[in-house]
């Protein structure tokens, strides 16, 4: 697939506002979501068809690269840095029972993707394959608690607790995460 010649939301948002970049990952974590409901009743009312393949495809592309890099952003980078930022001990408890929430959250929706992997790797391929609505509303639940959670306080420890130099530091790291070449400007 031919990468658009016009700068991604990826190259605009990446240097100057990480948090903007985390929270627009979301949107589109929703969008992919939207996307998989409606693959399945696609595929429950009119079969595996080329349609169906190329949103399967969609969607596995998406979940298995960015929404992989949005969990690192966060784990490896996010969390980390305001770890080492937050010097009230009440705020340190509030930030450590919050990580420990979303690296939960993290995990359990991990193990729902693996149910769902395989039957969008078929319906991908063409095959006749079968999102259980189970799977999907688990899957689409578990996310949608997952941001809500996740954008009520991320914002606030962001902004309380990150400077421009932080930030700075943490957008270079999550656009070298995806590969994009810094520009200056």
């Amino acid at each position: 697939m031919k990468r658009n010649a016009l700068p991604s939301l990826f190259d605009v948002v990446a240097f100057d506002d990480p948090l903007e970049m985390l929270l627009a990952c979301h949107r589109r974590i929703e969008k992919q979501l939207d996307t998989l409901k409606r693959l399945r009743a696609h595929v429950a009312e009119n079969g595996v068809d080329a349609e169906a393949s190329a949103a399967a495809q969609a969607v596995l592309r998406y979940f298995e690269r960015a929404a992989t890099n949005h969990n690192e952003d966060e784990e490896r980078d996010l969390f980390p840095l305001l770890e080492a930022r937050i010097t009230d001990s009440g705020e340190m408890a509030r930030f450590k029972a919050f990580r420990a929430e979303i690296e939960r959250d993290h995990r359990e929706i991990e193990s729902m993707w693996t149910k769902l992997r395989r039957p969008l790797e078929g319906i991908a391929e063409g095959l006749t394959r079968t999102l259980l609505p189970a799977d999907v509303q688990a899957f689409v639940g578990a996310y949608a608690r997952h941001i809500l959670a996740e954008e009520s306080a991320l914002t606030e420890f962001f902004n309380r607790w990150l400077d421009d130099g932080d930030r700075r530091a943490l957008g270079r790291s999550m656009s070298a995460r995806r590969h994009i070449e810094n520009r200056p400007g």
